[in-house]
């Protein structure tokens, strides 16, 4: 009788267990007190941000149309501008167009109480005004700024411009900051129209990190992407921005997919500098796309070994209770396996301690 008990409870913890450890699932635009929290549909910035990693030391130059230099939520170790050809305006770096601000605040809005967390909000931003208040914006500029982030020794740049074209000049700049070891990081283009496949340069050129966009669910937002063989993906529908007055919007693009991708290799790159790993393109790469891209081919495999494992679980234990009430109702034969029963109730807690905290490993 006591064997049969102690089966009967060993069953109700197998029952009580049997959805634990599920993977864990990321949470959506979410708000913490004032602060507005990014989109991290990949779980991947609370891996970074609950470890304090948030882009410490990192530099990263924002070359676009300047900042809104009255955001409260977002501040600046330098910035200047090159599209007047007044050297007197220098100075004027203020944001009059607001995608620069925008791009601003998705990679480095800081954690101060209010408006927006950026992806590394403890970066340290560089702001290069190349696009004036129209968002027009030329070779020539782009190339003032590249040089510029490479005098003020910036870990990451960020382009979430476009060309139509390549430009000799333009290229040479961009293989002066990567012999630098920066990594430019730019957008592979908008899909303007159906089977836009166009290649948007600076991101076309080999030694950037083109970045293609994301959808809320974390997959790819339209199959021209695929064509443009970027180099890895980040979200880039309905994310929150910083904007004018204070005031946060929802924008959706390949800038502003860049932006994240930014962010996020500032988390790699503090990640990788305190654990004295070596930083390239290359490793970088690996790590963004392994954190950022999970959906895109689908639902990883250890889901799926949840999955079954829960149904082998219940099934198991459905039969552990049709065995229990024939034993209730004396109708079991009197030399009933009690022995296999033990066997498969052992193997069973160990097959389920063993693969959900598998999954949760992988999942987290």
């Amino acid at each position: 009788m006591m064997k049969k008990q102690l089966l009967i409870i060993l069953a109700g913890i197998l029952f009580a267990g049997s959805f634990a450890f599920q993977p864990v699932h990321a949470s959506k635009i979410v708000e913490s007190d004032r602060e507005v929290n990014q989109l991290d549909e990949a779980g991947s910035l609370a891996k970074y941000h609950d470890n304090n990693i948030n882009g410490k030391n990192i530099k990263i130059a924002i070359l676009d149309t300047g900042i809104d230099t009255t955001n409260r939520d977002l501040t600046f170790k330098k910035a200047i501008n090159f599209t007047s050809a007044d050297s007197a305006d220098s100075a004027d770096f203020t944001d009059r167009n607001g995608h620069g601000t925008k791009i601003a605040g998705i990679i480095g809005a800081r954690k101060n109480g209010e408006g927006l967390i950026g992806i590394a909000p403890s970066s340290e931003l560089y702001i290069a005004k190349v696009a004036n208040d129209s968002g027009k914006v030329a070779f020539a500029e782009v190339i003032k700024g590249l040089h510029w982030a490479v005098q003020q020794k910036v870990d990451i740049i960020n382009i979430s411009l476009e060309f139509g074209k390549g430009n000799e000049a333009l290229k040479e700049a961009i293989d002066n900051a990567v012999e630098h070891d920066i990594i430019v990081v730019a957008s592979s283009g908008n899909i303007r129209t159906e089977g836009d496949t166009f290649k948007a340069y600076p991101g076309a050129y080999p030694d950037v990190i083109s970045v293609g966009m994301l959808n809320v669910h974390g997959q790819i937002y339209a199959d021209e992407f695929k064509e443009k063989k970027v180099d890895v993906y980040a979200p880039g529908e309905d994310l929150t921005s910083t904007y004018f007055d204070n005031k946060m919007t929802l924008d959706t693009g390949v800038s502003y997919a860049t932006a994240y991708a930014s962010g996020y290799a500032a988390l790699v790159m503090e990640d990788k500098l305190s654990r004295d790993d070596s930083i390239s393109r290359k490793s970088l790469l690996k790590t963004m796309k392994a954190d950022l891209n999970q959906g895109i081919n689908g639902t990883p495999w250890y889901v799926y070994t949840a999955l079954v494992l829960n149904i082998v679980t219940v099934c198991a234990l459905l039969g552990l209770v049709i065995y229990a009430l024939m034993y209730h109702r004396k109708t079991l034969p009197k030399k009933w396996p009690t022995k296999t029963i033990w066997i498969v109730i052992a193997s069973l807690v160990f097959v389920n301690v063993i693969g959900r905290v598998m999954v949760y490993i992988l999942s987290s």
